[in-house]
C-alpha cells in the first residue's frame, strides 16, 4: 500500500527539508519540484523495491528519484487529476506519456428551460462518438434559472441527473459549469433567464441589477453590490448560491470525485468575472463599453468609500467624461492616452474602487464554493475574461470598464490570480483560438498579450490554467492558434494548459467536413502535449514561485 501525500506551497515532513512546488500537475506529468537548499529531484514512488519515477524537463534530473517511506509527493489540487497520475503509474508499472485532458461543451439547451432533457438520442450518439475518439469528458452547463426556476429553495435536478447518467454510461467525465447568470436568445445560444422569482423581485427593485449611467438595467446578472444583502425573502445572493451548490452536492454525491471531476463557478456575465460592460444590442465592437456602477447599492458603496478616503465629492457616480458604449477611447477625455483623467488622482481613486469590488465578489464566490466542496475530490474553477481590444493603448479602456485596472505601469490581473490561488481554484481562459492579426489594427487588439500576462501571473502563484475556444470554432487557422496556446513556445518556462474545452458539441460539429477537421485537431493537441513532454527545459529558479494551494498534508491511500 502506497501513500500519496498532497502538499501545498511548503510543508515539513518529519526532519526532512521543506518541499517547494513551483508548478502544478499538468496532464500526466509533474513539471518541476525542488528541495530547498539542495539539488532538485524527481518525484517518484518506491513500492515493493520498484522505483517508478516521473520525468522532469531538466535533463540533469533524469536519473534521480526522491524516496520517502514509500510515499509519492505531489501537488495539492482539488479533484482527481493529480491522484489519477499516481494511480495510472501504480497500475501500469510505468509513467504515462503526457496527455492534455480534453473536454467538449454540451449545447446550452441540452436541458430545456422547462427542465427536460433535449435531443436525448442525438446527445447519446454524440457522447459515443466523442468517447470513441478518445475525448476525456464533456462540460455540462447547469443553469440557476432552470434548477431553482419555479420558487425559492425548490430545486429540481431531475433533467441534469438524467444527463449525468447518460454521460457516465458513455464512459466520460463531467465538468459542471454552474451558471448564475442568464443569456438572451441569439443564433449562438438559446434564451435562458434568471429564476422567474428573482426577475419578479427585480420588477419591484430594479436596482438589484447592474446599471449604467443612462439607467439601463442588465437583467441577466445581479449587481455584486448586493452579494450580502437579504433582499430575496430574507436571503442574500450569496446565500442563494450556497443553497444551489449544497443541493447540487447532495444530489450528485454519488458522482462527485469519479464521474463529476470539476465544478466551474459562474462569477458574472457569461460566467466570467467581469462587469457587464458590453451588453448585446447596445454595444458594438470595438467600443470601450461603459462603467456599471449606477444602481443605488453600488452608488451607496462608492459614496461611503469616498467619504472614508476624504473625498466625498468623488462618490457621486462614475467618471463624467467617460465615453459611451460604442465610442473609442479618444472620443472623450477619460481614456485618452495623453492627459486622460484615468491617470489623475480621481481616476486612480475610482478605478481602484471599481476593480476592488469585482475582486471581492470573485473572492466571496470562490471561497464559498471551496468551503462547500472542501471534502470532495473535485476541482473548483472560475473564468477570467480576455478583453483584448484597446490593449495596446496606455489606458486599456475596455479592460477598465469591465473591471480590470490594467494600465501602462500597473498589472491589473495579478491580484485576481492571487485570489484564485488563495481559493485553490483553477483559471479558465476563453478565446484561445483568437490571434492578434485577425482584428482591425485601429482597435489595438492583443489577445496574445493578455493571455501571456495572465499566464505569467498564474505561473508566479502556481495557479493551473485551462483554456477554451470562442464560439463557434471549426477552421484550421483557429485550431492552429489553439495549439500555439497550449504551450507558448516564446515562453517555455510557462507550463502548458492543464486541460482544454472545445465549444461545442452539436449538429455542426458532426458534419463530415467539420468532424474531419475536429478529429485532426484532437489528435494534434495530444501530439503537442507529447512534444512538450520530450522537451528538456531547464528550471529557472529565480522566475519560479511556489504554489499557493492550501490543503496541506492530506493523505490519500492508493
Amino acid at each position: 500500500m502506497a501513500a500519496v501525500t498532497r502538499l501545498g506551497s511548503t510543508c515539513a515532513m518529519a526532519s526532512e527539508r521543506f518541499l517547494h512546488f513551483p508548478s502544478q500537475i499538468v496532464g500526466r506529468q509533474i513539471d518541476s519540484v525542488r528541495l530547498s537548499g539542495c539539488m532538485p529531484h524527481l518525484v517518484g514512488l518506491h513500492r515493493d523495491m520498484n522505483k517508478l519515477a516521473f520525468r522532469l524537463k531538466n535533463p540533469d534530473l533524469k536519473k534521480k528519484t526522491f524516496q520517502k517511506r514509500r510515499t509519492v509527493v505531489m501537488l495539492a489540487s482539488r479533484g482527481d487529476h493529480g491522484l489519477q497520475i499516481v494511480e495510472d503509474v501504480i497500475k501500469s508499472g510505468k509513467p504515462m506519456k503526457k496527455h492534455l485532458p480534453f473536454y467538449v461543451m454540451l449545447p446550452a439547451d441540452t436541458v430545456s428551460a422547462h427542465n427536460t432533457l433535449n435531443h436525448c438520442k442525438a446527445i447519446q450518439a454524440g457522447l459515443l462518438a466523442l468517447k470513441t475518439l478518445g475525448v476525456d469528458g464533456v462540460v455540462m452547463q447547469v443553469w440557476w434559472g432552470i434548477a431553482e426556476g419555479d420558487a425559492p429553495t425548490n430545486y429540481d435536478w431531475s433533467a441534469y441527473l438524467s444527463l449525468v447518467k447518460l454521460i457516465q454510461a458513455a464512459g466520460l467525465k463531467v465538468q459542471a459549469s454552474m451558471c448564475f447568470h442568464g443569456c438572451k436568445y441569439s443564433k449562438k445560444k438559446p434564451a435562458i433567464a434568471l429564476p422567474s422569482w428573482v426577475l419578479k423581485e427585480g420588477d419591484n427593485d430594479p436596482n438589484i441589477f447592474f446599471t449604467d449611467h443612462a439607467g439601463n438595467r442588465y437583467r441577466d446578472c445581479l449587481s455584486l453590490a448586493i452579494d450580502d444583502l437579504p433582499l430575496f425573502e430574507g436571503r442574500s445572493p450569496l446565500q442563494m448560491v450556497s443553497g444551489v451548490l449544497q443541493s447540487f452536492r447532495a444530489t450528485f454525491s454519488d458522482y462527485i470525485g469519479n464521474t463529476l471531476v470539476e465544478i466551474s463557478i459562474g462569477l458574472g456575465p457569461d460566467g466570467e468575472l467581469r462587469y457587464p460592460s458590453f451588453p448585446e444590442g447596445i454595444w458594438k465592437f470595438p467600443g470601450v463599453g461603459e462603467f456599471q456602477c449606477y444602481d443605488k447599492y453600488m452608488v451607496a458603496n462608492l459614496k461611503q468609500h469616498s467619504e472614508e478616503m476624504g473625498h466625498p465629492k468623488w462618490g457621486l457616480g462614475g467618471p463624467h467624461d467617460a465615453p459611451s458604449y460604442c465610442q473609442w477611447p479618444h472620443e472623450r477625455g477619460f481614456f485618452m492616452d495623453n492627459g486622460g483623467s484615468w491617470s489623475s488622482p480621481y481616476g486612480d481613486f475610482f478605478l481602484s474602487w471599481y476593480t476592488s469590488q469585482l475582486l471581492a465578489h470573485g473572492d466571496r464566490m470562490l471561497s464559498l464554493a471551496s468551503s462547500i466542496f472542501k471534502d470532495d475530490k473535485v476541482i473548483i474553477a472560475g473564468k477570467l475574461p480576455a478583453i483584448h481590444w484597446w490593449y495596446k493603448t496606455k489606458s486599456h479602456a475596455a479592460e477598465l470598464t469591465s473591471g480590470f485596472y490594467n494600465v501602462e505601469g500597473r498589472d491589473g490581473y495579478e491580484a485576481f490570480v492571487e485570489m484564485f490561488a488563495k481559493n485553490t481554484s483553477l483559471i479558465n481562459l476563453p478565446r484561445m483560438d483568437v490571434s492578434d492579426l485577425e482584428h482591425p489594427a485601429e482597435a489595438r487588439c492583443s489577445p496574445e498579450s493578455i493571455f501571456l500576462q495572465i499566464r505569467r501571473a498564474s505561473h508566479k502563484y502556481g495557479v493551473p490554467v485551462t483554456g477554451e475556444n470562442s464560439f463557434p470554432c471549426c477552421d484550421t487557422a483557429a485550431f492552429k492558434k489553439i495549439l500555439d496556446n497550449v504551450h507558448i513556445q516564446s515562453s517555455p518556462e510557462l507550463p502548458m494548459l492543464t486541460s482544454f474545452t472545445f465549444a461545442s458539441m452539436g449538429a455542426s460539429l458532426f458534419s463530415p467536413h467539420n468532424w474531419r477537421l475536429f478529429v485532426n485537431f484532437f489528435r494534434s493537441i495530444d501530439q503537442c502535449a507529447s512534444m512538450v513532454d520530450e522537451m528538456d527545459v531547464p528550471l529557472k529558479d529565480k522566475k519560479v514561485a511556489s504554489c499557493s494551494f492550501s490543503n496541506v498534508g492530506q493523505l490519500v491511500q492508493v
